[in-house]
């Protein structure tokens, strides 16, 4: 059962002690049906339990945003909430709006709950609420749309890093690198970029060294194709709670330790060439 998270004030940095931000992560995609959600909600779960400061997930696809639903959560607010009070947007009005799955601990920021809403949301919006998630949350990870509107961009620029999703078809893989190339000609930094195959065990005859060939940069995490993950999906369950010996658990807890590694010093990755390692 769903219920909004108590409003818990955050306690200001001691003196001289600066606040900590937390790490913004953007998962996206540039092809439906990539499993882009599915490893937005699981990482979120992981990163979740492991953290001593709160985790959210904000639901970044306006229209057709479904983690709700992937969760079994009732939301009484969503992102258009608190968009309608941006005037007087703080840190315990955004917390007020939260809902917290209870099996993790996670706390949800819905999409809206109709496509029409969706026009209601800027990037500025998005960014002004990220911010505030940043300033009590370890943790920010945001799930997308397939596409690179103005609200999907604004993110991608304010994020400490980005999951590139593909999946392990033809369609994925070129629509990948055209996002790959797009986020190049954009002047995205490089060293934010995690590149993610997903089902990559599957039997499509598409090897991963030749995807990594074709996109022309190595992949920092596989997540192996698994019938427990649709299966989790229709229960509402994320699979790391649902299966949490299953290969595909273990690959996301991989995942959340490259970012758990990387908080605990700077949170900058070494950098790379996006269309190749250095």
């Amino acid at each position: 059962m769903a219920r909004t998270l108590p409003v818990v004030p955050t306690a200001p940095p001691a003196v001289g002690q600066k606040a900590e931000r937390g790490r913004l992560i953007t998962v996206a995609s540039t092809k439906g049906g990539s499993g882009k959600s599915v490893v937005a909600t699981n990482l979120a779960v992981v990163l979740a339990q492991r953290s001593d400061r709160p985790v959210v997930l904000v639901d970044g696809d306006l229209q057709f945003g479904d983690v709700a639903v992937m969760m079994r959560l009732t939301a009484p607010h969503t992102i258009v909430d608190a968009v309608s009070a941006m005037a007087r947007l703080d840190a315990q009005f955004l917390q007020s709006l939260l809902v917290r799955h209870e099996p993790s601990g996670l706390l949800i920021l819905p999409a809206p709950l109709e496509p029409s809403f969706a026009e209601r949301v800027t990037g500025a919006d998005m960014i002004r609420i990220v911010e505030i998630l940043q300033s009590f949350c370890s943790f920010v990870i945001i799930d997308t749309s397939a596409q690179f509107n103005d609200v999907v961009l604004a993110l991608i620029e304010q994020s400490d890093d980005i999951i590139m999703v593909a999946g392990m078809d033809i369609p994925n893989i070129k629509n990948t690198k055209l996002g790959l190339q797009t986020l190049r000609m954009l002047g995205v930094d490089e060293t934010k970029l995690k590149l993610l195959l997903n089902r990559a065990n599957s039997k499509v005859q598409l090897d991963v060294g030749e995807v990594e060939r074709t996109l022309g940069l190595k992949a920092d995490a596989l997540i192996p194709s698994d019938i427990v993950v649709p299966q989790s999906v229709n229960k509402g369950t994320p699979v790391v709670l649902e299966a949490p010996r299953s290969e595909v658990t273990r690959a996301f807890e991989r995942l959340a330790d490259q970012f758990l590694s990387a908080g605990a010093d700077v949170p900058m990755k070494k950098a790379r060439g996006l269309f190749g390692r250095s």
